[in-house]
This record gives structure tokens, sequence and C-alpha cells, in this order.
């Protein structure tokens, strides 16, 4: 049970750090280096983390999506992409696809770049700030569920080897099952108006591009560069939108951006974290608890889902839990789905989650009032994937 109580020390460290004003990066990078020193093995852990080819996949990855995220915000193309996307007849149909586009750029603080827009289309028919806040944090998250740039699938491609666009592929169902789950919150309660539609201009769907091209990118030169196409893409999404935005100013904004810069530690932090739990014996503690419950395969998904509500984060969990999984031989399709889907949907409602915090803010709305709607949606989707995967 040592594995376990250490565990148990890591995330509540983790939320502690958290709480007492630590960003995630540093709070995982303290206790990563807390852990490494109490276990013996924080240099050779951190001479594995910088060695590691798929530990530098990820860091260009990450470094390159948060720089690509950060230039659309700087530059004002997010705002042209929002409008394009909200001169709907419907009003509800963008407050589907605004949050869902936005946050496919998965930055801390994005949730507050479509608040506005879902608040504009919201309001008119009498929407809730409840309910808004709600819309904005569900929606955000459908399409980056299965998105193939998201450093959940990034992480777990690298982890279990399994082929990103592959991952993409067999989650894009359950993004479906999430935007339906959100509709009868839309279709009960957004009845009392409707706005006439508004002229789209083709400047406001030319911020389409970049992202386009970065997906283009990642499908066409994955077979060739395998991992390395991520980066590479979205380099090249960065350079067209500077292009057709940006400036030298700009993009030193988003280079040396502090957004940017947390992101990246968080990673880094996490890779340092990874190495120090695989060089010790607790995945092997570990692995034998979760063997002797009975079914490994939701033991493994609803560890990895308390880790990712304790944190507010999805890859620690998955940074624990999934090299479990390859000592198990478990480490399929259908358990990585699960695992997926647990971890997922546990970081969406996390209490510490940055998205559900700036909105509940941003929106003035209590936190027990969004979750009316938030858990039982939740429940849904992770009870409809658990039933689904039990009977093939």
């Amino acid at each position: 049970m040592l594995g376990v109580a250490v565990l148990v020390l890591v995330v509540v460290a983790i939320v502690v750090g958290i709480k007492i004003g630590l960003s995630l990066g540093i709070s995982i990078l303290l206790t990563s280096v807390g852990l490494g020193l109490y276990l013996g093995n924080l240099p050779t852990s951190f001479i594995a983390a910088i060695t590691s080819e798929d530990a530098w996949v990820l860091i260009l990855a990450t470094y390159t999506i948060a720089v690509l995220s950060e230039l659309y915000r700087v530059t004002g193309a997010i705002g042209e992409l929002g409008r394009g996307l909200s001169s709907v007849g419907d009003p509800r149909i963008g407050l589907i696809l605004i949050p869902a586009v936005v946050g496919l750029m998965p930055v801390a603080g994005g949730a507050l770049l479509s608040a506005p827009l879902v608040e504009a289309l919201g309001r008119p028919i009498g929407l809730s700030n409840e309910v808004l806040a709600y819309i904005n944090l569900w929606y955000r998250h459908t399409l980056l569920y299965s998105y193939p740039f998201s450093q959940i699938l990034i992480i777990l491609s690298q982890l279990t080897k399994i082929q990103i666009l592959g991952l993409a592929a067999a989650t894009a169902p359950i993004s479906l099952l999430m935007t339906f789950i959100g509709l009868p919150t839309l279709l009960r309660l957004g009845k009392t108006g409707r706005q006439e539609p508004r002229e789209r201009s083709s400047k406001d769907l030319v911020a389409l591009v970049p992202l386009a091209i970065a997906i283009l990118l990642l499908m066409f030169l994955s077979q060739l560069m395998g991992s390395w196409a991520i980066p590479v893409g979205t380099s090249l999404a960065i350079i067209t939108l500077m292009k057709l935005r940006g400036s030298k100013k700009h993009l030193a904004q988003s280079l040396f951006s502090r957004r940017v810069a947390d992101v990246l530690l968080s990673v880094v932090a996490v890779i340092l974290l990874r190495e120090v739990i695989n060089n010790s014996q607790l995945p092997a503690e570990l692995s034998n608890v979760i063997s002797s419950s009975g079914n490994s395969e939701i033991m493994f998904a609803l560890m990895s889902s308390l880790i990712s509500i304790a944190t507010g984060s999805p890859m620690t969990g998955l940074f624990i839990v999934v090299p479990l999984l390859s000592s198990l031989g478990l480490n399929n399709l259908k358990t990585v789905i699960l695992v997926h889907n647990y971890t997922f949907l546990g970081y969406i409602v996390s209490p510490t989650h940055l998205c559900l915090l700036y909105t509940a803010e941003y929106f003035k709305a209590n936190l027990t009032s969004i979750y009316r709607y938030l858990i039982p949606s939740a429940l849904a989707v992770i009870a409809t994937v658990t039933i689904f995967y039990s009977f093939i």
C-alpha cells in the first residue's frame, strides 16, 4: 500500500501548491523534485527526461501549439474567428460552434476568449448566467476531446505508441456524443428569442486558415515524420497566421508570453514527475493494488480520473496511470479510450479546472449552480462509454 500512499501524497502536494497560489507547473515541479529526492532517483530521472525523444516531441509540440494560441489572441484573429462563427441564423448553433472551435486552442484562460461571444448570443434568448457558463465550458471541450493537437491525445499517443490520428478517429464519436448531451439545455431554454442572421465577411473566415493548415499537415506528414509532424505543422500554421495578421511585435509577444511559459513549465514538470515515478518501485506496487481489484481497466480509469479531479490537470493522471497499462499488457485501444474518457471528464468537472473557474468568474455564476448542469452531463458520457465498451 506504500505506492498508493505516495500517490495520495503527490496529489495532495500538487493541490496544496495550487491552493497557496503556485502555478500548476511550479506545483508539479516542486512535487517532482521532492519525490525524486525522497526516492533517491532525481539525477537519473532528470537525465532520462532530457534524453528522451518522446519528451522533446511533447515539449516542442506543446510550445508551438501554445504560441499559435497566443498569436491568435494578441493579433485579434480570435475575434474575427468568433464573428465568422457567430454569423448564423439560429444563435444556438453559434453557441455550440464558438466555444468548440475556440476550445481547439487549449491554453489556460482560453475559456475567456469565447465567453463574450457566448454571452452575446445567449443573453438575448433568455439564458441564465449558470446556463451560459455551462455552455461555454461544456462545448469548449467537445471538439477538444478528439482533437489530434490536444495535449491529452499527444500524451496518449507518445505513451502508448498508438498512432495519434487513430486515437482521434476512435474518440470522435464520443465528441459527437458530448455535443448531443448538451443539446437538451439549449433546446429547452433557448426558445425565447431569435437573432437575425448577420453578414459573414471573407476576412472573418480567413482566420480559420492557419488551423486548417496545421491539421492538414499533420494528416499528410504523420506517416513520414511520426509525432514530429505536430510541431512542424503547427510552426507552419504560426508562419501563416503571421503572414495574414501578425507583426514582429506580435510574434515576440507570443514567443515569450507568460501564458506560454506557464503551459511549457507544466509539461516539463510532468515529464520529470513521470520519470521519477517510472524509475521507482511505485508502478509495480500500484499495479499489484489495481490488479487485485477484479476490474483492472475500470480501476485504472477511476484512478486517472481522481487524479485529474484533484489537480485540475489530465496530464498528471495520464503520466502516472498509462505506464502502468503497459506493464500489465493493457495498453490496447479499448482500455486507453476508457482511461481517456474518465480522465477528460474528471478534468472538466474539477473544481481546480481553470476553464471552469474563469468561466464562473466571467458570468458571475455560482459553481454549485453550474454543477447542476455539468455533473449530469459528465456522468451521462462516462456511463454511455463504460456500457458500450463493456460489450465489445
